[in-house]
């Protein structure tokens, strides 16, 4: 993105908190508009034990979905390897380019990637049922595509493979906390894992609307939305609200 079409540093000064696991890019395009940028962990992935996973790929399936890169590395971890026990035939999508390269690092070439991202567009560029889709996913994941799914004729088998859990926050992002012009959202986990560091605590811009709900039930204000779940979309947004 191309920040000097709109003015001459338009961040310059704001302060912005980023979590460590953004979309590529972020932190260099918001720096390179003038933001002072923090990054911190505020989640952390593990992964679950695989019994309803293995069953569910037992039983077979037409589509391999990932809608999150953090389910492949779950896999991973645990020494399954999805491109060799891809069934023949069965095609793969991805929610988003980020998911679609890490399938493509794990030697899986993705036959449908959701454009501009998130589990709603996925939903959209879906074909009809009926089939079977394998959706891992996490413990506590978004309704979307599962939902989608259904409601296009799949019978989606969703088994969790991962957890994401909060983290202790580096102590000098706690006392700063309330001072930043705004915290980046990445997910509804992280927003909640945000939220517990106090209120009010600084306002949110959410990368998506599943996002900005998960925020504003945690009891942040959330000042801005992101249109598309990618860079673009939250420079955008951040430029929006704070420009």
């Amino acid at each position: 993105m191309d920040l000097a079409a709109t003015k001459a540093a338009p961040l310059a000064g704001r302060r912005l908190l980023l979590p460590s696991r953004c979309p590529v890019g972020l932190a260099e395009a918001l720096t390179s508009a003038g933001a002072l940028i923090t990054q911190a962990e505020f989640t952390a992935q593990e992964p679950l034990e695989l019994t309803a996973f293995l069953a569910a790929t037992t039983a077979g399936y037409d589509w391999l979905v990932l809608s999150s890169a953090a389910a492949l590395t779950a896999l991973a971890d645990q020494g399954y390897d999805l491109a060799a026990n891809l069934p023949a035939g069965a095609k793969v999508a991805a929610v988003g380019p980020a998911t679609a390269r890490a399938l493509t690092s794990a030697g899986l070439t993705p036959d449908l990637v959701a454009n501009p991202g998130g589990g709603a567009a996925l939903v959209a560029a879906f074909e009809a049922g009926p089939g079977v889709v394998l959706l891992p996913s996490a413990a506590v994941a978004s309704p979307e595509p599962a939902a989608g799914l259904r409601a296009k004729g799949w019978t989606v088998n969703n088994p969790a493979v991962y957890r994401t859990v909060p983290v202790a926050v580096a102590e000098s992002v706690q006392r700063d906390w309330p001072s930043y012009d705004a915290f980046i959202a990445t997910a509804g986990s992280v927003a909640k894992a945000a939220a517990e560091l106090g209120q009010p605590g600084a306002p949110v811009i959410a990368i998506g609307a599943p996002t900005a709900i998960a925020a504003r039930e945690a009891g942040l204000n959330v000042i801005g939305v992101a249109t598309t779940p990618d860079t673009g979309g939250l420079v955008d947004a951040v430029l929006a609200a704070l420009g």
